[in-house]
């Protein structure tokens, strides 16, 4: 009766055994009497009784065991799930890579900040997050507060996560599916930000243990206010990363300003930071000035306020009253408050726009540190972009917005001219540039079509793109391996009657399907089509593809413009183009342009002037040289060439050919030096040039501070009109007319005060470069000549009222690059306008006077201010201006008060205004033969005069009468003329010839004296022979000693 299985076969046994025993007792006998039966029951009873009895309790004690074995299981099958978790988090945690936080700000990438000469913030530069750091005491308690009260109310107890959070989001993930998430506190968050960066959104078991892990370690390590700082300087604000950005941002103040109701607002965003962001940048296409939620536009872009956080603005506030931070009458006020009408955004902290100035700046300060501080650029560019620097930059912030806004105006601009289109639509430029219409590479359909004749197909499945059709093919290297880009040509297209061109653009072929032949053509592989089969799509007019990408499309004309302070060199202002989007883009300002007649005033006027003064004083004059270009020769140029030397504007001839034209047809004649610097005068200027040297204008370019000029610009059209083979920087331009202004001393112009670390510690500070250019007498004469050119010249337009300005125009031959160069005492300024591939514009310099006189007006800084005093080397003559000489009576109103450097004024009189005799019959000089004998005055050319000046009618004759001429060789008549010999007749006797000697002695009576001045008259007629004589001389290239005349 032992190993029953269960209690039921228990039971069975114990019955068949008892019915069993009771057939084997009536087999032996049936005789027994009733009572031994009922005896026998009673004992069967109790046997039976007894066996139940032990047959439950061994029941009993059986199902206590399985019960116990169970319990053991079921406690064996949660340890080593418990086991199991604990590995399981055991081996995430070793994994997890080892975190510093003695320095957490050391893995944060900090947003370098620029400020304007009055400290306000313009930009940022950064990598790949824009943040500014802050300390947590800048923070101001209810801004604390209003995350803690939205993101984790336990956060000032809690050791890093909340446990309960976490299996309730497990919970919910298991039953609805999907990944946790929402179990975050702050110190998690933190942990996120800094660590787990790469799995930021990573929805999984794994990374949340891993965050958990990090925040216990940022908890034990980190006091609460260190990790509170160092999430809100973390988190994204949708503007940026931290919350001092987001302040600066939407509202335009530090984050010590912010109100409660702006830090609730702040403190909905993290949630979804591009959704809730308070600013929303859209094209200023897109809206009107009607649309609701706009708050101004700027250039190409609008900005509009963004409400889309107001229910968990509410939310946060709601919560800030229930935990006890802010009072009911805050909570009352801050509710009452709507995002349009608390954000005033920061324009140039969300402007994705081009920023000509803080790009150079940026790159600047990068170039500065490789140089100062041995830096690689990669180890500069990470300090700038990611280091958290303070740049103090020299903008003048109102400047530079009356530069854009004008900018951004098309009205100001002229119109694109002088260009001819072929059959296909293609422009072609004067120079033979061309410009492909966009509707030659772009359908309807915005597609690129590849005809038949611009690509085979290949037997193997490959495809041949020919080259020297629409697409240039270049080697280019990518990773070090070579590669062959597939490029579009420059394109254009209208809209509006504006003229947009296209920097070409390329298909989007990868590197490793791409071969060349050996006829230069493309191959593409025939794993391409394989890997890409519908990259190429077949229609009725070849391949087409959208899989292209073409440049940013670019307004023209364009423009460029630097404005510098003439006393520190600092630059104030700078756009390096219009109506451009992006970042380090094409910079006009910075790049080399054909200056035209601007560069006279460097090249040809100050150095004529400075070259004169160094002559002086070290006692020499200035070697006028006949060069034999013209009729003037080396004459009336004086001693030295000065603002009243006089140069001829006259046909010249240089090397076979007359050269160079003016911009006005013709010529005009006599000209001073200030004149013909008003007028800008290019056959003067070579003149002038031709007489100082081009080495000698080279190198006092160099002093201006201007780089570009080669040994290819060492001739006269390069240095004299400007015609160079680079050209001139308007940044360049600027500083240098600076100098005129700075009494001859060329600052090097700087675009930042000083850099400072994320400590304070100032790493870079600013300094210039010093170099005397000119004398002070001669900068202050050429500052005068200069304003003359606004007051008396064709730089009128550029005149403000109230304030003196001086500046010289700029046009080059084919009107393709126009400019004005100016100064006011405070400030000077370069405008270039023009466009990228050299078309004619339907204006001259007219149109950059007027633009520059437009926005200078409008600077307030330009505005008054005095110039230095007249030097005391620096003297007044009165000059005429037909000779250069000093003024006579005979002048007339040909005088003018000119200044020189004490030395250089002449000192000889007037000697080109003459009267002289003129014979009546023939209109030319008198001869002692003729009769009718006028008197007539005029000026008179030490030289005869070529035939094409205008001013040729005020000239006197330089030859004698044909007609009654005693003696040609004493009296020369103009070659090809006859000539009538006449005797002189017998001078008749006096009639008393005793009076008349007394008379002749004394020289008293009146009679005497009309013969005096008939004889002055005589002998200012031989002196007029005399100068023609001299005349004849300088007409055969015979200096003489006419020099100084």
């Amino acid at each position: 009766m032992s190993n029953y299985d269960d209690s039921n076969n228990v039971i069975e046994n114990t019955s068949e055994e008892v019915t069993h025993r009771s057939r084997t007792k009536k087999k032996r006998g049936e005789a027994s009497s009733s009572k031994k039966r009922t005896g026998s029951a009673k004992k069967r009873k109790k046997r039976s009784e007894e066996t139940n009895v032990e047959v439950a309790e061994n029941y009993s004690s059986k199902s206590k065991k399985k019960k116990k074995k169970a319990l053991k299981i079921a406690i064996c099958v949660i340890l080593a799930l418990i086991l199991a978790v604990i590995v399981y988090v055991a081996v995430i945690i070793i994994n997890a890579p080892d975190i510093e936080t003695d320095n957490i700000y050391s893995l944060l990438s900090q947003s370098s900040v620029l400020y304007d000469d009055e400290g306000n913030i313009i930009d940022t530069a950064y990598g790949d997050q824009n943040r500014t750091i802050v300390e947590i005491s800048q923070i101001p308690e209810h801004t604390q507060n209003a995350f803690i009260a939205l993101e984790d109310k336990t956060f000032r107890t809690h050791h890093g996560f909340n446990i309960i959070r976490i299996f309730g989001a497990i919970k919910d993930a298991v039953f609805s599916g999907g990944g946790v998430s929402g179990t975050s506190t702050i110190t998690q968050q933190l942990a996120r930000n800094l660590y787990l960066e790469d799995k930021m959104f990573e929805r999984s078991l794994n990374r949340k243990i891993t965050e958990a892990y990090y925040a216990i370690i940022l908890e034990q390590k980190l006091e609460k206010d260190e990790i509170l700082e160092a999430y809100l300087n973390t988190i994204n604000f949708g503007c940026g990363f931290g919350i001092q950005t987001a302040a600066q941002a939407y509202f335009s103040k530090d984050v010590e300003e912010l109100t409660i109701a702006e830090s609730a607002a702040l403190a909905a965003i993290p949630q979804m930071p591009s959704e809730f962001a308070l600013i929303q940048t859209v094209s200023a296409n897109e809206v009107t000035e009607d649309t609701p939620n706009l708050i101004t536009k700027n250039g190409d872009y609008a900005y509009l306020w963004n409400d889309s956080c107001k229910n968990r603005m509410a939310t946060c506030l709601s919560l800030m009253l229930e935990q006890g931070y802010i009072t009911e009458e805050e909570y009352e006020e801050a509710s009452q408050v709507e995002i349009k009408d608390i954000v005033n955004p920061n324009i140039d902290a969300l402007n994705t726009v081009s920023n000509y100035f803080a790009d150079y700046t940026i790159q600047t300060v990068i170039n500065d540190l490789m140089e100062e501080n041995s830096y690689s650029y990669e180890e500069a560019s990470e300090l700038v972009y990611n280091g958290g620097l303070q740049i103090y930059t020299t903008m003048d912030s109102q400047a530079q917005e009356v530069i854009e806004n004008e900018f951004d105006d098309n009205s100001n601009y002229p119109s694109i001219t002088g260009y001819s289109k072929d059959s296909n639509g293609d422009i072609t430029g004067p120079n033979g540039n061309k410009l492909y219409a966009y509707s030659n590479y772009i359908n309807d359909d915005g597609k690129f079509v590849l005809t038949s004749d611009e690509y085979k197909k290949n037997d193997d499945g490959s495809m041949t793109l020919y080259a020297g059709k629409r697409l240039n093919i270049y080697d280019t290297t990518v990773q070090g391996q070579t590669d062959y880009s597939v490029e579009f040509k420059d394109m254009y297209l209208f809209e509006d009657n504006t003229l947009y061109t296209i920097n070409g653009g390329y298909l989007n072929i990868p590197q490793n399907y791409k071969t060349k032949d050996s006829d230069g053509n493309l191959v593409i592989s025939a794993a391409f089509f394989e890997d890409y089969p519908t990259f190429f799509e077949e229609t009725d007019s070849g391949l087409a593809t959208d899989q292209y990408s073409l440049n940013q499309r670019v307004i023209q004309p364009q423009s460029a413009m630097v404005i510098i302070d003439n006393a520190t060199g600092q630059i104030k202002a700078m756009s390096g183009g219009r109506k451009t989007t992006g970042r380090m883009l094409f910079n006009r300002a910075t790049s080399d342009r054909q200056p035209g007649s601007s560069i006279k005033p460097l090249s040809v006027y100050s150095a004529a002037l400075q070259k004169s003064f160094e002559l002086q004083q070290d006692g020499k004059t200035f070697d006028i040289a006949d060069n034999g270009y013209d009729q003037q020769g080396a004459e009336l140029w004086g001693e030295y060439i000065t603002a009243a030397s006089i140069v001829d504007d006259e046909p010249t001839t240089i090397n076979g050919k007359v050269w160079p034209k003016n911009s006005y047809s013709g010529y005009s004649g006599l000209y001073t030096f200030r004149r013909a610097l008003q007028q800008s005068v290019n056959v003067c200027a070579v003149k002038i040039l031709s007489q100082v040297g081009v080495d000698y204008s080279a190198n006092l370019l160099e002093k201006y501070g201007i780089t570009s000029v080669t040994d290819d610009d060492l001739n006269l059209a390069a240095l004299g009109l400007g015609g160079m083979a680079s050209g001139i920087s308007p940044l360049e331009m600027a500083s240098a007319y600076s100098t005129f202004v700075n009494d001859g001393t060329h600052i090097s112009p700087t675009i930042y005060t000083k850099v400072t670390n994320r400590n304070g510690d100032t790493i870079l500070e600013a300094s210039s470069e010093e170099t005397q250019v000119l004398d002070e007498g001669v900068a202050w004469i050429m500052r005068d000549l200069l304003r003359t050119v606004v007051t008396e010249g064709i730089g009128y337009p550029a005149a403000i009222s109230g304030t003196t300005v001086g500046g010289k125009t700029g046009t080059t031959d084919r009107k393709d690059n126009i400019w004005f160069c100016g100064f006011t005492p405070k400030y000077s300024a370069a405008l270039w306008i023009g466009n990228d591939y050299n078309l004619n514009l339907s204006s001259d310099s007219y149109a950059a006077s007027s633009m520059w006189s437009k926005i200078m007006r409008q600077v307030e800084n330009a505005q008054g201010g005095s110039y230095s005093e007249r030097p005391d080397n620096v003297v007044q003559v009165k000059i005429d201006t037909k000779s250069g000489l000093l003024a006579t009576d005979a002048s007339g109103s040909d005088v003018r008060n000119e200044y020189f450097t004490s030395g250089t004024q002449p000192t000889e009189e007037d000697n080109v205004h003459q009267t002289v005799d003129i014979c009546a019959d023939s209109g030319y000089l008198a001869t002692p033969s003729c009769t009718n004998v006028t008197s007539k005055s005029g000026i008179m050319r030490p030289y005869i005069p070529s035939d094409s000046v205008r001013d040729k009618s005020s000239e006197l004759p330089h030859y004698y009468c044909n007609l009654h001429n005693p003696d040609p060789d004493s009296y020369p008549t103009e070659p090809g003329k006859s000539v009538t010999i006449v005797e002189t007749p017998p001078a008749l006797p006096p009639e008393d010839e005793n009076e008349g000697g007394d008379t002749g002695d004394n020289g008293d009576t009146g009679d005497t004296g009309n013969n005096g001045e008939d004889s002055g008259n005589t002998g200012d007629t031989g002196d007029t022979g005399g100068s023609t004589g001299d005349s004849g001389n300088t007409g055969s290239g015979e200096t003489g000693s006419a020099s100084g005349n």
